[in-house]
């Protein structure tokens, strides 16, 4: 769904994109990360060394041995002088770790006063450079390789006969993606099959569309079979989840229409900004020259290609200018329309499109309790006005002006975009220039990435037993637990103290934080053998038929998702996988997540100092709790239900101070182009709210902890522990990217920039200041301070 309504993110920016465009979403998937089995308390066995070893240049290799070296010197500098010290420094393998990481990326030439993100980053940036196949680089991708490289060596050399079925299912699905032999040999074979034996419409039909016929009929028809058996309707998007006002219970919801390129930006030019409109008509341009040439690739001859392909871009560019900006988006009670499908159908009457007919078939597949709906059954839309919009548009195509053919190409050419990259690797070739346009890649990602992110999207919850059965225990998940709690009663202590929210507002907003479910480290039914085989029952994956695996998976989940409609919501269900380098926050369930994957050095290891722990994954946890509370979260009380729990003179305040955000953030530019502080205001809200309570949480933990346990320091970092909190926080969100994807971000992404994360956030903080004793008015110490929560 568009906006906010599945949840609110620490890193991904774009949830539902094309998948031709984004098999990989570069942050979370823009900013992930995992462990490194050879440096860290996860002992290796001495294959895997070899692997990495081996992996590394002869420059690496030398650096890899002075790194070791320097590093024996500073244990014994430390052992030697250890009665100094009183045993605060800490020597585990995980802190030696995390030290090097720091110590080796920061610029300490710089003044932290003057540029925190440089003194923290500047020597990182310096020396990474992006790998082959992404956009983007920072501290949390290098986690998610370490995790793909975990997960990599146990897809491969797990045998099947050792794990259960689900596992099974997951490493013969990955292996299925791996065979790339098989893949080029098939060709366009698997998509010739589906059209003739799934849409009873063949490849050759298509190409020989004739364009002076009408084709209403097959619009219904392309309508029904995609939602029925794939969940794909780009023009009538679906979802079945809960109701923002009636939390408890599923609905149907209609999206906006979907869009092949990633953003509705692109299609039409809304900035006065020339460099901006010029990019975008260039993306455009090279999505025709792309567009033609998958067309060519199944059989399409060259001019009719062109033709058609710039066809189907005026319709998306038509349905891009009626679609809601992202800045509508974020507001929830401007996008939560419930009408009956009475109303519905009388929009939708004279295009021949029965709302009945549809939904009941997608409803009512393989179940043993059918579904009747009649015209007094609701459902939920974005916007009445969109509505309308899309029926004149769709009026107009398929009967007015007689262009039903344009729509026919326009859905028949997004499946294939969707699904290419199952194929042969020459369609893959054929969407780079497009993804260097938007992003800057300039290379096809490894295939072995590429494939553990489809076995995570098929079979994530089996990839997720495999992955936290070898990192991750229940020591970790005590000790997650354990910051959390803290954390919460931090932003409570803090709450009290408030002087710009009244008590009735305030009791409000201590009811909906003490009603926060909080899940930690992977759902407990992995855990279970038998609930985890049943969860992926009658999956049969065939290791030479990737395609067909795919097409099987997403018809499977397709079923279970619909299986939810009139049922209450699953309070247990995660929208995240185990091995994801991400958390959220969803306002309907009010309930914050953290993946284990997300739970791992530098970011979180129950053996790291307090500080740490609390100024890396600690602000993550004060961030997502935080937005329960931002502009958006604000708007959901303490059971997910959207409604007004504010008193006016509170959200006077409340929104009074959210103005001071939005001017900080929007005097941030990069390469010419400022930041947009609307669009980022509620992630820069659980920024600056995540850091501060963290900060609170661990002063507290300092002082209530017998002889202050585990708040050590690092070997080789001369700073003390206040100062290292911050310098955790900053060194999260070290990163290097293109130039393309920068200004992809800056119109797409409800994040800050990560410089920006870092910056705007400690010049708020009077905490910082005080820890690095920076002189008033210098440039992280400004005289005004934005202050919310």
């Amino acid at each position: 769904m568009n906006g906010y309504r599945h949840f609110d993110n620490e890193f991904d920016s774009n949830i539902r994109n094309s998948a031709a465009i984004l098999h990989e979403i570069e942050i979370d998937e823009p900013y992930q990360f995992e462990v490194n089995p050879q440096l860290t308390t996860y002992s290796a066995k001495s294959n895997k060394f070899k692997i990495f070893f081996l992996r590394r240049t002869l420059l690496e290799r030398c650096l890899f041995f002075l790194t070791i070296i320097l590093l024996i010197i500073i244990i014994i500098y430390f052992l030697h002088n250890k009665k100094n010290f009183k045993n605060s420094i800490c020597l585990t393998p995980s802190c030696i770790q995390v030290s090097y990481e720091i110590y080796s990326g920061m610029n300490q030439s710089i003044d932290p006063c003057e540029d925190f993100h440089q003194f923290v980053c500047g020597d990182w940036i310096k020396k990474t450079i992006i790998p082959k196949g992404h956009y983007i680089w920072s501290i949390t991708q290098e986690l998610t390789q370490k995790n793909m490289i975990l997960l990599k060596n146990l897809l491969e050399q797990t045998s099947i006969s050792s794990v259960i079925n689900a596992e099974q299912q997951t490493i013969q699905y990955y292996r299925s993606c791996m065979n790339i032999t098989e893949l080029e040999r098939l060709h366009i074979e698997p998509l010739e099959k589906i059209f003739q034996y799934n849409l009873n419409f063949t490849l050759k039909q298509w190409i020989n569309l004739d364009k002076n016929q009408t084709w209403q009929q097959l619009f219904i028809y392309l309508i029904k079979i995609f939602s029925t058996q794939y969940g794909f309707s780009n023009i009538f998007p679906i979802e079945i989840d809960s109701d923002e006002k009636n939390s408890t219970w599923n609905n149907i919801h209609f999206d906006q229409p979907e869009l092949n390129l990633v953003s509705r930006d692109y299609y039409i030019n809304l900035t006065t900004n020339n460099q901006t409109n010029q990019r975008n008509q260039i993306i455009r341009e090279t999505y025709s020259k792309v567009g033609s040439d998958i067309l060519q690739l199944l059989g399409f001859e060259k001019n009719d290609s062109i033709r058609r392909i710039n066809d189907i871009i005026q319709f998306e560019t038509e349905l891009a200018i009626i679609n809601l900006p992202m800045e509508i988006l974020q507001k929830p009670q401007e996008t939560y329309y419930l009408m009956t499908l009475k109303q519905f159908q009388e929009q939708y009457q004279s295009i021949g499109f029965d709302i009945y007919s549809f939904l009941n078939d997608i409803l009512n597949i393989n179940t043993l309790n059918p579904i009747k709906l009649n015209e007094n059954d609701t459902i939920i839309i974005l916007s009445y006005e969109h509505m309308l919009q899309l029926s004149k548009i769709l009026t107009n195509y398929l009967i007015t002006q007689n262009k039903s053919h344009i729509i026919i190409d326009h859905m028949l050419f997004s499946f294939v975009y969707n699904k290419v990259l199952h194929l042969s690797s020459i369609f893959e070739k054929a969407l780079l220039p497009l993804k260097k346009e938007i992003f800057g890649i300039d290379s096809i990602l490894e295939r072995w990435e590429y494939c553990i992110r489809q076995t995570d999207d098929a079979f994530g919850y089996g990839l997720g037993a495999l992955y936290t059965r070898a990192v991750f225990d229940e020591a970790s998940r005590l000790k997650a637990n354990e910051l959390v709690k803290n954390i919460r009663l931090s932003f409570e202590e803090n709450l009290n103290n408030l002087q710009w929210i009244d008590e009735q507002s305030k009791n409000e907003a201590k009811k909906k934080l003490e009603k926060i479910n909080e899940k930690i480290g992977y759902p407990d039914f992995i855990k279970n053998q038998t609930k985890l085989n049943e969860r992926y029952a009658g999956y049969s994956m065939i290791e030479n038929e990737y395609f067909y695996n795919t097409i099987k998976v997403i018809n499977r989940e397709h079923k279970r998702k619909i299986f939810k409609y009139r049922q209450k919501v699953d309070p247990t269900a995660w929208r995240m996988t185990p091995r994801t380098v991400n958390a959220y926050y969803s306002p309907p369930s009010n309930e914050i997540v953290f993946p284990a994957g997300i739970l791992q050095p530098p970011l979180f290891h129950k053996d790291l100092p307090l500080a740490i722990n609390y100024g890396a994954i600690g602000t993550i946890i004060g961030h997502e709790i935080t937005h329960g509370f931002d502009n958006q979260g604000r708007q959901f009380d303490g059971d997910g239900n959207m409604r007004s729990w504010w008193t006016n003179i509170s959200l006077n305040n409340f929104q009074d101070r959210t103005k001071c955000f939005m001017k900080q953030y929007s005097n941030f530019t990069i390469d010419g182009q400022h930041e947009n502080g609307q669009r980022t205001l509620g992630e820069n809200i659980a920024d600056n709210g995540g850091i501060k309570i963290s900060y609170f949480a661990y002063q507290k933990h300092k002082q209530s902890t017998l002889n202050s346990d585990n708040d050590f320091c690092l070997p080789g970092l001369n700073y003390n522990n206040d100062q290292l909190f911050f310098i955790s926080f900053a060194h999260t969100w070290c990163n290097i990217q293109t130039l393309n994807s920068i200004h992809h971000d800056l119109i797409n992404d409800p994040h800050s920039p990560p410089p920006f994360r870092i910056i705007g956030t400690v010049q708020n903080s009077d905490e910082f200041s005080k820890a690095f004793s920076c002189r008033s008015k210098t440039t992280m110490n400004p005289s005004n301070k934005c202050q919310l929560w």
